[in-house]
C-alpha cells in the first residue's frame, strides 16, 4: 500500500521509516519545496540528525503528488495546524483513504479533540478516521529501537489496515476502539510531564516524581472517564505507557519545558525560544477549562495553570498541593 505522511518533522520522519520497514511505499509532504529538495539531496532531516533517510523515501511539496494513490494518510502536524492543513488537502482525498491523527493535543480555539476536527473537516470524504498514540519518542523510533504504539478507531477494519501499514519486528502496533481515551491520554499526559520537569529541575527527588506520575495517572483517568473514555484505557500504552516515557525521558520536550519553568523562565519565553511546539502549554488551559465545565477535580492541572497563566511560583504551588486537605487514596463508587 501507499502511505502519505503530512508533516516533515521528527515524528513524521520516524513514522515514514516505520511504513517503509513494513514494506510499503511512503511519500512525505513538506511545507516548502526547499525542504523537500534538501531532504531529497542530503537524506538527513535536521530534526533527526542521526538517521540516514533511505532513497526509497519520497519527498513532495505537492498535496496531489503526496496523496495520489495513498490508502493511509498520517497527519503529523502540530495540533494547532491540523484543521487548516486538512482544509488545504481535502480536495485530493478519496473514499478509500484512512486519515490518522498523530498529534497529541487538542485544538486551541475550539478545545475539541483532534478526531472531532478530522471528522468535521473530512469525515464524509474518507473511509475511516483513527488516532495513533503511545510511548513513542521520535528519536528512538527513528533509530529503529523496539517500541509499541496503539491505533484507535471505531472501525476494526481500519485498525487492522494500520497494523499492517506500520507494524514490524521493532514496532508493535496495538488496536483500541476507545478513541476518546487514547486521544485524551496523549493530551493530558503532557500536563503531568510539565510538572515532572519542574520537579526534576528543582531536584526534588524520586519520591515526588513517583507521586506525580501516580496521582497524575489518577487525574488523567478521572478526567477521561468524565469525558466518555474507558478507565482501562489509561492502564495501557496511551495512558500509563506514554506518561512514563514523557515524564522520565530527556527526549520529552514537555519535561524539558518544565525544567525551564523551574529555572525561572516563563511560558512565553520558552515558546518564543523553542523551535518545537510544547503541546502541554496549550493542554493545560484547555483541560483546565473542560475540567471546570464538567466539575472534575484536577489539582495538578490547576497548579500548572496557576504557574503558567497567573505567574505563581512553582515552589508556592508545590506547597499548596502538599497542604491540600488529606483524603482517602481510593474512593470506591457505590
Amino acid at each position: 500500500m501507499k502511505i502519505a505522511v503530512i508533516g516533515s518533522g521528527s515524528w513524521g520522519t520516524a513514522l515514514a521509516l516505520k511504513g517503509l520497514a513494513a514494506g510499503h511505499e511512503v511519500t512525505m509532504y513538506c511545507r516548502t519545496e526547499e525542504k523537500a529538495k534538501y531532504l531529497r539531496e542530503y537524506r538527513i532531516n535536521p530534526y533527526l540528525p542521526d538517521v540516514v533517510l533511505p532513497n526509497t523515501l519520497d519527498f513532495q511539496h505537492s498535496y496531489k503528488k503526496a496523496l495520489e494513490g495513498a490508502q493511509v494518510v498520517l497527519m503529523v502536524t502540530p495540533s494547532s495546524y491540523v484543521r487548516s492543513t486538512l482544509q488545504e488537502l481535502k480536495a485530493w482525498l478519496c473514499e478509500d483513504m484512512i486519515i490518522v491523527g498523530c498529534s497529541k493535543g487538542l485544538e486551541k480555539e475550539s478545545e475539541k479533540r483532534l478526531s472531532l476536527v478530522i471528522e468535521e473537516e473530512v469525515g464524509s470524504l474518507v473511509k475511516a478516521m483513527a488516532i495513533l498514540s503511545g510511548p513513542n519518542h521520535a528519536e528512538e523510533v527513528g533509530r529503529d529501537l523496539p517500541a509499541a504504539t496503539v491505533v484507535a478507531s471505531y472501525s476494526e477494519e481500519a485498525i487492522s489496515i494500520l497494523q499492517e501499514a506500520l507494524g514490524s519486528a521493532t514496532f508493535r502496533v496495538y488496536g483500541n476502539t476507545d478513541v476518546i481515551g487514547v486521544e485524551l491520554g496523549g493530551a493530558t499526559k503532557n500536563i503531568i510531564a510539565l510538572a515532572a520537569g519542574i520537579a526534576h529541575g528543582m531536584q526534588l527527588g524520586d519520591n515526588l516524581l513517583a507521586t506525580l506520575l501516580t496521582r497524575g495517572l489518577h487525574e488523567m483517568t478521572k478526567f477521561g472517564v468524565a469525558m466518555g473514555a474507558k478507565a482501562e484505557t489509561y492502564a495501557g500504552l496511551s495512558g500509563m505507557g506514554d506518561l512514563i516515557a514523557t515524564c522520565m525521558s530527556p527526549h520529552s520536550r514537555n519535561r524539558r519545558a518544565g525544567q525551564k519553568l523551574a529555572n525561572g523562565e516563563t511560558m512565553d519565553e520558552i515558546i518564543h525560544r523553542s523551535q518545537m511546539v510544547v503541546e502541554g502549554f496549550f493542554a493545560v488551559r484547555i483541560i483546565y477549562d473542560l475540567a471546570k465545565a464538567n466539575a472534575v477535580e484536577m489539582p495538578i492541572t490547576n497548579a500548572l495553570y496557576e504557574v503558567l497563566y497567573n505567574q505563581v511560583s512553582p515552589i508556592e504551588m508545590l506547597h499548596r498541593l502538599m497542604m491540600r486537605d488529606v483524603k482517602q487514596e481510593v474512593i470506591k463508587n457505590n
